[in-house]
């Protein structure tokens, strides 16, 4: 009798402290079994100096690494190679952690412990109550977790064991080849989560990347420098030597984060002390304030820039500008201010500007005053604020103010602005006016060379506190993974870029005001949102991954249960086999996580790029994503450490049984869990009843509310249900799937075909597997579904907000009304400029009149739309607005006095969406001036005209206009138009807002030359504003149908899911049909020829096939209409956000194409392996295969 198996009984002597080291480094990936006290805390004195040191080198270790990728440069080799490697260190301190874990959870096994208690860890009291049973003694007898332990030294050296490394792993390579049918399962299984877990981080951080540098794409300075205090007689570190001040960048770029660094003369200095502190508000710039020259009107321009006030705090509402120095115009500075140039160059160097006295004007500046590149500027004249006055002392007034008062009405502060002026500027450049930037520095203003200020100009301004300097960061240093990381990053910039004194002898004293922060306090909220989003709607494919590791799994270990129990009956221990099963599954897993991670994060930049739904088009910003060590090593435990745990249980399973069990293959069946899969699978039908009621306007009894009116429930269901209704849907589903070959049966049984395979098919199949085969098809299939759905839909969505927003290829506003052969005349010049030989011409044009009416009898004014004959020409159009869904219908009823009308004109006129056909009248007046009567009062005039007009029905917007003021309006046609103002008032007709058809603007070339003579025409004289298709289209594609960065993910889902759905077919028929080689055997022993094996084999699984894909596409499209309840929640808050309003309601597109494509891409697959598994089993020795050898 084994002595340890005895009760009171303990090892007689402690292990050893290179005992213990040995024997939990060989035990790292073993949790079974016992650990004494010696052997867990001589390993513990071992692992604790361990881990800080390794940390030590790793710290090392990474600098050298990332010195050495920073001196290759190349974005894809760091991310493929120099990134792996600088987790080299982490994976050693992996190993100890393991092999301490494992340690850890043997010495709670001795005192008869689970390894659970370990997730108490988090916790104090958890850690004293773990600390108190590991100094516990062990129990003295064998207990559940395995036998005492005997503290018997490995007698190999540590040498010895460290040198048998690789000859171990080269036995479970060679092992994990011989069976590789079994384990590519399970390869396949680690390789897909390794890829999808690993996509969806990199995605997001390289997203907050992208959306980071798109955000900077408008600012040209990032960083504004000011001096310390404010300017007085008794004021420190300043000078008023704008020479001296200019020479402070020499040392400012000096630091490695800053490129570029110039002097400016523009805004006063900005001291805050928080983020509402009204310093922030007070300081001024220089604002123009008038321009006289001998080309051009400069008197058509207005110097005032409401805009100002409209994107930013109440600062200025005057057009600014800037003096730049010597270092803005070449360098980082330089190129970024020549990206904007539209017409002329911008100056190449200081010595250019100086000579040239040159003179950057924004393209409404230049537009309005009529001059361009090189025409001269004699005077320009320009305001400095010499004071201010806060509310409580405007009363008393200014002591002496050289200039003239002005109040800002915003702010409530009083200003003395006195006038300067420079003389004999020279155009070198129009720039194109950007959105609204930072505030902090305003935007969009004019730039003159310093050089035409003279030596009294540059001492007044910089007395005043009008001269900084304006930086670059190097961009590509800040960090793009997270947007605390780039806070983080830049706050340690502004320590020490204040950290110092400047210019030697002066010590001159700094306040940098950091311009890129205020960026990253909005992308902190909006990201969020946006990885809330992209998490979830990862979900499907995450759990899909999973599931196939787990059941490839499954299925490559029940193949090595007899193998295990013969390994028992000829001495094999738990330990050797369960090391031998483990050694295995790591090294499969570790090569499926590697894999995984490479491709993931070489197809991340590709997927950033996606501008559509499986579309793509390399964009302006380059994003390299990282991930850090702590999220790296969280995949590799997630993906590689659930193989190994899944693999230790099963295979503690497999010993757990008796041996001729193992041999004979004896099933255990589960429990069935139905009910519970029926549940989960009924709340998913509700979740697609909703949503499907909601979308189409009710059902029956049943409102457009839907089922449920409660906002709440509505909310859960839409973001549960279409989770509840793939999971639960694929586990009852895959049931019918499996059972394919008897529905078949039961469907062609009378044919002659199936005649002589009836009785095989009675018996045949392994249902569990098959079951698991038919779910994972269920769960792929669905998915590819859902994606290609959702992504063609929100690809539609693109187009259709695009043209709701614009209404046509191109729409002018001008600044007055004008006739419709001026506006033609208009474009026609900027299409003579633009040079685009995709457009030569103006197709169509028409306009959209606006006028208001009163249904008669009735006071209240009606706003009344007016479109012209032939509108269907040019306007885009779509059926979600007009009713019915023919244009062509519904204008020839607007042309025949036909009206239609919003739903608030609708309750105005007291009509509804069933009155269509109905007649009003509605009635126009007119107001004329008849002169003055005696009393001098004035005559007024009034002439009422009416029409009778017909009720279409309900329009939801007008292509072009906003969508809340058509809610508001009626449409009529040219015909009552004439009828309320007169046969000529079309011929007469003026308008500010004109629409073009010019091309075909889903093709790339007529978006491209779109946008070209978008930029032509706002630049045309007397043109308020442009907006063109192909801007407008681009700028939603990006943002993925209203719902940021969807495209490259639904792309990903798409992809992955199609591959993942290939794959499993291939790898799960070839080992259900592993399986049944003995059947197969037994079938051709008892007379069936190999023909009749293969149609029976054909047969069955085919049936499974066709059926499940059936299924799986149906349960695709439910889902698909489930989720559109939660991309439309999500979509309207991206349109807060960003400041966006479409009306387009998501309907759903059905690519059958692509889902026939994927769905014989499997069918494919799934013949290959058959035919390639079942000629190879009919091929075998029937007397080895028989007995099971």
């Amino acid at each position: 009798m084994d002595l340890y198996y005895q009760e009171y009984h303990r090892p007689t002597r402690p292990m050893t402290y290179d005992g213990a080291i040995k024997t939990c480094l060989v035990k790292t990936v073993d949790m079974n079994g016992r650990a004494s006290r010696s052997e867990f805390w001589s390993f513990f004195l071992f692992h604790l100096p361990m881990m800080p040191a390794l940390g030590l080198v790793g710290i090392f270790f990474t600098m050298g690494i990332n010195s050495i990728s920073s001196g290759v440069g190349i974005g894809l080799l760091d991310t493929l190679l120099f990134v792996p490697a600088s987790y080299l260190v982490v994976s050693l301190q992996l190993v100890f952690f393991y092999s301490f874990t494992s340690a850890t959870v043997r010495r709670l096994h001795d005192v008869g412990r689970t390894g659970w208690w370990l997730l108490l860890t988090p916790t104090l009291v958890g850690l004293l109550v773990i600390g108190f049973f590991l100094f516990l003694e062990g129990e003295s007898n064998k207990n559940k977790y395995g036998a005492v332990p005997t503290n018997a030294p490995i007698e190999a050296s540590m040498a010895e064991i460290i040198s048998a490394i690789p000859d171990n792993l080269s036995m479970s390579l060679r092992s994990a080849w011989i069976g590789r049918e079994r384990v590519l399962a399970v390869f396949a299984g680690v390789f897909l989560a390794s890829l999808v877990i690993t996509t969806v981080l990199a995605y997001s951080a390289g997203l907050s990347g992208a959306f980071l540098q798109f955000s900077l794409q408008e600012e040209i300075f990032d960083g504004k420098v000011d001096f310390a205090e404010d300017p007085g007689s008794d004021s420190e570190g300043r000078t008023n030597d704008s020479a001296l001040w200019e020479s402070a960048c020499s040392e400012l770029i000096e630091m490695e984060e800053i490129t570029d660094c110039g002097l400016v003369f523009g805004r006063q200095g900005v001291r805050v002390n928080g983020f509402f502190d009204e310093g922030g508000i007070i300081p001024q710039p220089l604002n123009a304030v008038g321009a006289t020259g001998i080309t051009g009107d400069w008197t058509n321009v207005s110097w005032d820039y409401p805009e100002a006030y409209d994107s930013g705090p109440p600062i200025n509402d005057k057009r600014t500008i800037r003096f730049y120095g010597d270092g803005i115009w070449d360098g980082d500075l330089g190129e970024r201010h020549a990206n904007r140039v539209i017409y002329g160059s911008w100056p190449s160097s200081a010595e250019e500007a100086s000579a040239n006295r040159s003179i950057i004007l924004p393209s409404q500046i230049a537009s309005k005053a009529g001059v361009g590149v090189n025409d001269t500027v004699d005077t320009l004249t320009f305001t400095y604020t010499y004071d201010y006055l806060g509310f409580a002392a405007i009363a008393s007034g200014f002591d002496d103010c050289p200039g003239e008062e002005y109040f800002n009405q915003e702010s409530g502060y009083l200003y003395c602005q006195v006038n300067m002026t420079v003389y004999d500027l020279k155009v070198a450049a129009v720039y194109q006016e950007g959105g609204a930037g930072n505030p902090t520095l305003l935007f969009n203003p004019i730039m003159v060379s310093d050089s035409v200020l003279t030596e009294e100009q540059k001492l007044t301004l910089m007395n005043n506190d009008h001269g900084y300097l304006g930086i670059a960061i190097d961009r590509n240093e800040l960090p793009s993974s997270s947007t605390r990381a780039a806070t983080d990053w830049l706050d340690g910039l502004k320590g020490d870029i204040e950290g110092v004194n400047y210019t030697s002898g002066s010590d001159i004293m700094i306040e940098y005001n950091d311009l890129i922060s205020g960026t990253i306090l909005f992308l902190d909220i909006f990201l969020g949102i946006i990885s809330v989003f992209d998490y979830i709607l990862m979900i499907p494919i995450v759990v899909l991954s999973f599931s196939v590791l787990i059941y490839g799994l499954v299925l490559s270990l029940e193949q090595r249960r007899r193998e295990i129990s013969i390994h028992r009956v000829i001495g094999g221990s738990e330990s050797t086999l369960t090391s031998m099963i483990l050694s295995e599954l790591a090294v499969v897993g570790v090569i499926g996580w590697f894999t995984g991670y490479l491709l993931a994060m070489a197809s991340v930049p590709v997927v950033l790029d996606a501008v559509g739904f499986m579309a793509f088009e390399r964009s302006d910003f380059r994003v390299v994503p990282t991930l850090s060590g702590l999220v790296t090593l969280l995949i590799f435990t997630v993906t590689v450490g659930l193989t190994l745990l899944f693999g230790n249980s099963r295979t503690k399973d497999f010993l757990s049984i008796e041996i001729d069990e193992g041999v004979r293959r004896v099933a255990t069946r589960k429990k069935s869990r139905l009910w519970l899969h029926l549940i989960i699978f009924f709340v998913g039908i509700l979740s697609f009843l909703e949503s499907w009621i909601e979308s189409n306007g009710g059902l029956g009894p049943i409102s457009d509310d839907g089922i449920s009116s409660n906002f709440i429930v509505d909310g859960l269901l839409f973001l549960f249900g279409p989770f509840f209704l793939w999971i639960g849907g694929a586990l009852v589903l895959g049931r019918i799937g499996a059972a394919g070959p008897r529905i078949f049966t039961t469907l062609f049984g009378w044919s002659p075909v199936l005649t002589d395979i009836k009785r095989g098919l009675k018996g045949s199949g392994s249902s569990e597997s098959v079951n698991r085969l038919a779910i994972i098809l269920l769960l792929t299939l669905s998915i590819v579904t859902v994606a290609a759905v959702q992504g063609y839909t929100g690809t539609l969505v693109d187009e259709r907000t695009t043209s709701a927003q614009t209404g046509a290829d191109l729409q002018v506003q001008f600044e007055e009304p004008v006739s419709q052969q001026r506006a033609m005349d208009e474009v026609i010049l900027a299409i003579q400029r633009a040079g685009e030989s995709e457009i030569d011409s103006i197709d169509y044009v028409t306009s959209v009149g606006d006028i208001f009416t009163n249904q008669k009898g009735e006071g209240s004014l009606l706003r009344t739309w007016i479109l012209f004959d032939g509108n269907e020409n040019t306007l885009q159009w779509d059926e979600q607005t007009i009713p019915g869904d023919d244009i062509d219908v519904v204008s020839a009823g607007w042309a025949s006095f036909g009206f239609t009308a919003g739903s608030s004109a609708r309750s105005q006129l007291d009509i509804s969406k069933n009155d269509i056909g109905s007649n009003t009248t509605i009635e126009f007046t007119s107001y004329s001036f008849g002169g003055l009567d005696s009393d001098m009062n004035p005559i007024i005039t009034t002439t009422v005209t009416e029409a009778d007009i017909t009720y279409l029905g309900g329009h939801r917007w007008v292509p072009g206009l906003q969508s809340s003021e058509a809610n508001q309006a009626i449409v009529i046609g040219e015909a009552t138009y004439k009828e309320l103002l007169g046969q000529n008032a079309v011929e007469s007709y003026t308008s500010n807002r004109w629409f073009f058809e010019l091309c075909d603007e889903t093709q790339k070339d007529c978006k491209n030359a779109l946008k070209t003579l978008g930029v032509e025409i706002s630049n045309g004289v007397g043109v308020a504003s442009s907006s063109n298709w192909g801007t407008n289209h681009e700028a939603n594609e990006r943002t993925g149908g209203l719902i940021f960065g969807t495209p490259g993910l639904l792309s990903l889902q798409f992809v992955v899911a199609s591959l993942a759905s290939i794959a499993s077919a291939f790898v799960f028929l070839s080992l259900v049909l592993s399986q049944r080689k003995k059947e197969l055997a037994i079938l051709q022993a008892i007379g069936a020829s190999p023909q009749q094996v293969m149609r029976l084999v054909l047969f069955e699984i085919m049936a499974i096939l066709l059926v499940s894909m059936g299924l799986g596409v149906i349960l695709g499209l439910a889902i698909s209409e489930s989720f559109n309840g939660f991309f439309g929640v999500f979509g309207y808050i991206f349109q807060i956000f960003l400041g966006q309003s479409a009306p387009i309601d998501r309907d759903l597109v059905w690519p059958w194409t692509e889902l026939i494509l994927v769905n014989a891409s499997v069918l494919v697959a799934v013949v290959i392996a058959l035919l390639f598994t079942t000629r190879r089993a009919l091929k075998s020795d029937l007397a080895i295969v028989l007995k099971g050898e």
